[in-house]
């Protein structure tokens, strides 16, 4: 499974959301941000042919709100 992200605030995020939905996929909704998952295979083609301009995949080793590693303490 892939892990990613698109921000609210993102003017595709209702098409998004929309894809989302119709694909069933296993998802979080934040403030700022909805976290989603999608398996390798021809959804996450689908995904990625659409929507890799507003996408992110999750780095999980960076904070997702400073993007400094989760390790660094220089934001603290």
């Amino acid at each position: 499974m892939r892990h990613y992200y698109v921000s609210s605030l993102d003017p595709r995020a209702s098409e998004v959301f929309k894809f989302i939905h119709t694909h069933n996929l296993e998802f979080e909704l934040h403030l700022a941000r909805t976290r989603f998952w999608v398996a390798e295979g021809p959804i996450l083609t689908e995904l990625l042919l659409r929507f890799s301009e507003c996408v992110h995949m999750v780095d999980d080793s960076l904070d997702l709100a400073t993007g400094l590693p989760k390790d660094d303490t220089r934001h603290l």
